[in-house]
């Protein structure tokens, strides 16, 4: 049965360590300790994997309080992390019985490592190493022979495997069994040579494999980009967010000498858990790449000139000054992009429509560049999304639609695969080709490439015949009767939408056909997954040409006069052109600036020809970017902007949680936050005192967008809200 909602466990009365306290029936004894401080050791235990008792390390000793108050003790000790918690219960996990027994593990566990903790990387912050330390014995009796295996064995692209160091928890193969459901990993042989590996002894191809690195207990399992590159005590670790997709997973950034080194999960239970995708893992070092812009630099000919950031501001006002002599109202027009913090987009809004009088403003690089407050706000009462990820594991069915979880989603991917494995949820997937979603997935609609809004109309017409479908381009039939029945039998549907809804040639017709069969579900609730980590935070703080923050429409007079007296200038009326239509004006000569802020269209539009003809023909192309990107080679002037690890704001991921970031490391050469660029070209056009810093503007955006009343930095706190 799917999680129930908002139910009252019951509670029980227990004692630890002399301890009475209630705790919810079922809790195992390990997390109960928790709340009391006792730290119980672990080894094989995972918080979100199932417990299995195998490395014994969590032993306490075991009681039930009898109705004369008494205490009648099981006659051996038991696993912490195997042990539900019921009435009566009371355990001790610090007894002189208890700790022999721990001592003679870690014996056990010791005798064939290779005890290497000077050039072992997870020395340092070892379970092993600290439970040794504490528990284990101060001198080894073994003096035979140890074994001996393949030292930094590659497991896969990241992961390298040092056999000799293995205790055989099994936390490894658990993971892909139990987690990310490739079961890539098993124990291989028996005995002293026993191993995880894969069953083919092939390479470790899943795309969370830097998940093992960090759930093993020793260091059998290591990062191969973070070997020899720190210890724990050399590196400096800051809280962020990831920006590779709009999943918002909470991070750890570890740097040393102003490098970022390495890249951990961040606990946080309404997200990511404590899980990572490889993307988001090893891939995120962009900061660090050599074609990081480090100062501004104008184009001189063919050649790039390296020029201050006062004569780069001169130059661009001067050229916006020039474009907006001319009285068309089309000649000036800007593109941000959706790895901008919710602090930097707001700024940029704010300081072309007030600085520069001018909506022509947007964000979006797929073909759907219309209306979302119309299209979709209006009909279901929210923009994006109606769910958050704690709602999967509640729904009776989850309906996966034009969207291949794994690679587009990953952290959502990992939330429905829990849910269909822990809590029945029932799963229907769409796709032209095959997804990893299909293997647990009740029923597989296949159909053609493009076939999107036809699919949708077959089952409208199985819902009701007010549809009509196109036979020679619906799915098997028999499978479309099966979804529908799925469907309409379902109250409170959960419909994820992916990237080729977003990019198909009728988007905006599939759009509202999505959220017609939406409206005919029972209850049923729409999730249009955003493709970029701030996809949501710019639609949120109006980078649209035709909504401002808060999805006010830039016509409405009511709406708009809150944000003059704001800004203390009059906004334009009049709704601008979106990405597509700048494109085109650029062909045309009627946009002559044209300001691309930590976008790059020319790789991640969908028609990157019309990106490349509307670049090159454009009379002044101003990039602000961490990157010399395939876009900013088309620039007339370049100004190097910070990457999230240098700089502080917040994201809001596809669930629309806020969520803070915090610096990490300084940026190289003469970069600047995008943030803080935008506030200089206020100052130098407006001549007002601008935000000192990222929390400034967040006051700000509270204080003017409803939706984000409660996201202040002192609301946020480490895991964020959501905006309902």
């Amino acid at each position: 049965m799917p999680k129930p909602k908002h139910v009252e466990p019951k509670l029980v009365n227990i004692e630890i360590n002399g301890i009475p306290l209630q705790v919810p029936e079922g809790e195992l004894l390990i997390e109960a300790a928790k709340r009391i401080g006792a730290d119980i050791p672990i080894f094989c235990y995972h918080k979100y994997m199932k417990p299995v008792g195998m490395c014994r390390m969590c032993l306490v000793e075991i009681g039930t309080k009898q109705p004369d108050g008494s205490v009648r003790k099981m006659p051996k000790p038991q696993t912490a992390c195997t042990l539900p918690c019921t009435e009566g219960l009371v355990a001790w996990t610090e007894s002189e019985q208890i700790i022999k027994d721990r001592r003679a593990i870690l014996e056990f566990l010791l005798i064939n490592h290779p005890l290497d903790c000077p050039i072992c990387d997870r020395g340092g912050e070892c379970p092993l190493q600290n439970n040794t330390q504490f528990y284990g014995p101060p001198v080894s009796r073994y003096i035979e022979i140890k074994r001996h295996l393949p030292k930094a064995f590659p497991l896969s692209k990241y992961v390298a495997l040092d056999l000799e160091r293995c205790i055989h928890c099994g936390r490894c193969v658990r993971f892909t069994e139990e987690i990310s459901g490739d079961a890539q990993l098993a124990f291989l042989f028996r005995g002293a040579q026993m191993q995880p590996h894969t069953f083919q002894l092939t390479e470790f191809t899943s795309r969370f494999s830097g998940n093992v690195i960090e759930i093993c207990p020793v260091g059998a399992l290591t990062s191969r980009t973070y070997r020899f590159r720190a210890r724990p005590w050399d590196i400096v670790t800051q809280k962020s967010i990831c920006s590779m997709c709009s999943n918002g997973c909470n991070l750890y950034l570890d740097s040393r000498s102003g490098q970022i080194v390495r890249i951990n999960a961040r606990e946080n239970p309404a997200v990511n858990e404590t899980w990572t995708c490889d993307k988001g893992k090893f891939e995120q070092t962009y900061m660090h790449a050599p074609n990081r812009l480090t100062q501004p630099m104008r184009r001189r000919g063919g050649d790039w000139e390296p020029i201050s950031w006062a004569d780069a501001y001169d130059l661009l006002l001067a050229r916006i000054n020039e474009a907006r002599k001319t009285g068309d109202r089309q000649a000036i027009a800007a593109i941000a992009g959706q790895r901008l913090s919710n602090e930097s987009l707001y700024l940029f809004q704010k300081l072309f429509r007030a600085a520069f009088q001018t909506n022509n403003i947007d964000h979006r690089l797929t073909r759907y560049q219309g209306n979302l407050q119309a299209d979709v706000a209006a009909r279901l009462g929210y923009p994006t999304s109606g769910i958050e990820y704690g709602d999967l594991e509640s729904a009776p069915l989850v309906f996966v639609f034009g969207s291949d979880l794994i690679e587009e989603q990953p952290m959502i991917y990992l939330r429905l695969r829990k849910a269909w494995r822990h809590y029945g949820v029932k799963v229907l997937v769409a796709y032209p080709l095959s997804t990893p979603v299909e293997e647990f997935a009740e029923v597989s609609l296949r159909y053609p490439v493009g076939g999107e809004l036809d699919l949708v109309k077959a089952l409208l017409q199985r819902l009701s015949d007010s549809f009509p479908a196109s036979p020679s381009q619906s799915p098997n039939p028999v499978s479309i009767d099966a979804a529908a029945s799925l469907l309409a039998q379902s109250p409170g549907v959960i419909i994820l939408v992916g990237e080729k809804a977003w990019n198909h040639p009728e988007a905006q017709s599939l759009l509202l056909a999505l959220v017609e069969l939406a409206q005919r579900l029972p209850d049923g609730k729409l999730a249009l997954l955003l493709p970029e980590a701030n996809s949501q935070g710019a639609l949120d703080m109006g980078v649209l040409p035709d909504l401002l923050p808060g999805y006010a429409s830039v016509d409405d007079a009511t709406a708009r006069a809150r944000f003059e007296a704001a800004y203390s200038v009059p906004l334009p009326a009049q709704p601008g052109l979106n990405t597509d239509a700048i494109f085109h004006a650029c062909l045309t000569g009627e946009v002559q600036v044209l300001y691309l802020a930590g976008v790059n269209p020319v790789e991640r539009h969908y028609d990157p020809a019309l990106a490349e003809r509307a670049l090159s023909a454009c009379d002044f192309v101003v990039v602000q970017d961490a990157l010399m990107t395939e876009t900013a080679h088309y620039a007339d002037l370049l100004l190097p902007a910070c990457t999230f690890a240098e700089s502080e704001g917040t994201f809001t991921n596809w669930e629309r949680r806020v969520q803070r970031f915090w610096k990490a490391i300084e940026p190289p050469g003469d970069a600047k936050p995008d943030w803080l660029i935008f506030a200089e070209l206020w100052l130098r056009t407006m001549r007002q005192t601008p935000p000192f810093n990222p929390r400034e503007i967040m006051c700000e955006i509270s204080e003017l967008v409803p939706s984000y009343a409660d996201c202040t930095y002192e609301m946020l706190g480490d895991q964020g809200r959501r905006w309902e």
